[in-house]
């Protein structure tokens, strides 16, 4: 308790915003691959769409970065969720699929900005003393966030009759829902719309709001091996995650309120998972057990290939936790590992390379569901989170 009490107060305001932005981002989870198929894209289009968004993500990373770096993270990131967030809207009301990928592009290079400028903020806000601690209680608090999957589960059945629908599985329910979740997000930069800590703008202070051992530039080699890792997460998330509602109503006929109730679940066991590396492993060696965590990740998660409930549920409640550890320890790493002038860029490059795994895994996902199903998918998966920790332990280094 000692250790969350020494917490600044400017880290707490960047975890209310995770929590927030999270809990918008829940509905999406939940319910936007149903609203596709409510349109009658077909079950690939959300293997589209999610596609869509990463490769924005990868063609616009390296800018991202720049912009980043240059106008500070504090801006890029308020920039970021609010521009996404009303990209998403504009999303919803497109009647075409065509339309609807274009939108999500535009969107999605908003996304790439927003994401890409939280953990640099994260890092200018904690000392480093706190700092795995700090990234911990973000995995947790984003959790917290994506809780809200429970609620969003429940929210066509509630909105279906104000929307003149009385199917809760309609599209005009979908879109209520999801419209909801916008809403949620564009709140979120509320917390980081006053003073936070560390650098914010060439024109600014440059002094951060504590003292900071400077770390020497580094090579345009070692920054893009850092984000090598990331990759492989992307080709291993991609392949499930976009279609894990699916998977559930498929493979075991869950409802939509219970599909929520196992993403909530899974979610808590990520912020879990995330708070006890921080506060366990945070002052070990963390190139080790970042790769350790995504190694003992593969065959939990592969659980998942068995026909039974609860060895799907403590799959998805598995890879959640030692990801979410993982996540923790890594992130803490590799923003360590570089200067605080080079850390928009490194973080837009692993949004970038995740985009990349995630683009290509999701894509081939969503055709090869419907000839080859989803076992051999998550074995595909499992594989890449183990090329994901070996990755950490060859090029995290100093």
């Amino acid at each position: 308790m000692q250790s969350l009490r020494m917490v600044p107060r400017a880290a707490w305001l960047v975890l209310l915003h995770s929590v927030l932005f999270n809990l918008g981002m829940s509905f999406f989870d939940v319910l936007f691959s149903f609203y596709l198929v409510s349109m009658d894209f077909g079950i690939e289009s959300a293997g589209l769409v999610s596609t869509t968004t990463r490769m924005a993500g990868l063609l616009f990373g390296i800018p991202a970065g720049y912009f980043i770096d240059r106008i500070g993270a504090q801006r890029a990131l308020i920039v970021g969720v609010i521009g996404y967030a009303i990209g998403m809207i504009v999303l919803l009301m497109m009647p075409s699929l065509t339309l609807l990928i274009i939108s999500q592009f535009v969107a999605g290079c908003l996304f790439a900005v927003g994401m890409s400028a939280l953990m640099p903020l994260l890092t200018q806000a904690t000392p480093p003393e706190h700092r795995t601690t700090v990234f911990g209680l973000n995995e947790a608090s984003m959790s917290l966030g994506l809780v809200g999957s429970i609620v969003a589960g429940w929210f066509p059945s509630w909105l279906a009759p104000l929307v003149g629908s009385g199917d809760a599985q309609s599209a005009e329910a979908y879109r209520a829902a999801l419209f909801i979740g916008c809403v949620v997000m564009i709140f979120a930069v509320i917390p980081v719309l006053g003073g936070i800590g560390g650098r914010k703008s060439r024109t600014e202070s440059d002094t951060p709001a504590f003292v900071e051992d400077e770390t020497p530039l580094k090579p345009t080699r070692k920054i893009v091996g850092y984000a090598v890792a990331s990759i492989f997460v992307g080709l291993g998330a991609g392949t499930f995650l976009p279609f894990q509602a699916l998977y559930f109503r498929m493979e075991h006929g869950l409802s939509d309120q219970q599909i929520g109730y196992v993403v909530a679940g899974a979610t808590v066991m990520m912020g879990i998972g995330a708070m006890l590396a921080g506060r366990v492993l945070g002052h070990r060696n963390l190139r080790m057990w970042a790769g350790s965590l995504r190694l003992i990740t593969a065959p939990v998660f592969a659980c998942l290939m068995l026909p039974v409930l609860p060895f799907a549920i403590f799959g998805a409640f598995g890879r959640a936790f030692f990801m979410g550890g993982s996540f923790t320890l890594n992130d803490v790493l590799v923003m360590q590992l570089v200067s605080a002038k080079q850390r928009g860029r490194l973080a837009s490059l692993m949004t970038m390379f995740w985009s990349l795994g995630w683009g290509i895994s999701s894509t081939a996902s969503g055709y090869l569901q419907q000839s080859i199903g989803f076992a051999p998918l998550i074995g595909m998966s499992a594989v890449a989170y183990v090329l994901s920790g070996l990755s950490i332990w060859y090029f995290e280094r100093d």
